[in-house]
């Protein structure tokens, strides 16, 4: 009798050390997946970095394809447009001046050679490739007339710009409205801001709050919009801020980044690794 009470109770004991043993793996798992999955993002902005260096250093400064028939187009605005489709047709001409709609964010690029005609229409709106579910942030119309064609052919399509690469980075504020900034205004740190320009998102510290957003890229054209101000912020934050959200333009030079706009200088900030 006491014999099986024993051995009962060696079971049950035996039971409820492996349930609570078992759980103690999960983490393990959880761990290696979470970081995987981190990895995997890191390797993705690296090679999207890789690709808009490699672009911006061949002069492209905008891209777009489409499907069904595949089409592709390169457009460096300081030289020409190319569109190519996987057929073998390709035709490239130089960049007339784009002609905008008085309305809506949408330039229109109409142009002439010996191989034939090149329109190409950049609408601002959310475009999504109807195969890989990628978003761009434009939608593309090319219409295409060789010489020996009678009639246009239309491709519709999906593009960006290509954000420079050299905005990716942290950089930290030295001057404001022309001024070297008072950093005894900033109550933690010096305001600061790092850009991904893989993403065109940024996150940033303001001097005492954290702050994220997204940037609006075009050629010649830098902004950062959908910022929310934070709860008590200084006057000095709330400064620093308005002129992010007023910056129109940059320049970058000797590890200084430069935002203004036709007002003049807003916000110089300074390389830091």
């Amino acid at each position: 009798m006491n014999c099986r009470i024993l051995k009962d109770s060696l079971l049950s004991l035996t039971i409820v050390l492996f349930g609570c043993n078992e759980p103690a793996r999960l983490p393990a798992t959880t761990k290696k997946t979470t970081n995987t999955s981190i990895k995997n993002s890191a390797d993705s902005i690296n090679s999207n970095h890789g690709r808009q260096q490699e672009m911006l250093t061949n002069g492209i400064d905008f891209t777009a394809s489409g499907n069904e028939p595949f089409w592709s187009l390169e457009i460096d605005f300081n030289k020409s447009m190319h569109f190519k489709t996987p057929g073998g047709f390709e035709i490239t001409t130089p960049v007339p001046e784009g002609v905008k709609a008085m309305d809506a964010n949408v330039t229109r690029y109409a142009a002439k050679t010996e191989q034939g005609l090149l329109t190409v229409q950049i609408a601002k709106q959310e475009c999504i490739n109807d195969m890989s579910g990628k978003k761009s942030d434009y939608k593309i119309t090319v219409d295409v007339k060789s010489n020996t064609d009678k009639n246009f052919t239309t491709y519709k399509g999906c593009g960006n710009y290509i954000t420079d690469y050299r905005l990716h980075d942290i950089w930290t504020l030295e001057e404001m409205n022309g001024q070297p900034i008072d950093v005894q205004q900033f109550s933690q740190d010096r305001p600061r801001i790092e850009i991904n320009s893989s993403k065109n998102t940024f996150m940033g510290f303001t001097g005492s709050h954290e702050i994220i957003g997204k940037i609006f890229f075009e050629k010649g054209l830098l902004q950062f919009t959908d910022i929310e101000v934070p709860l008590n912020s200084t006057a000095a934050e709330k400064g620093f801020i308005k002129n992010l959200q007023s910056a129109t333009g940059y320049t970058l030079e000797n590890n200084r980044l430069l935002l203004f706009n036709p007002a003049g200088e807003l916000l110089k900030f300074k390389k830091t690794d």
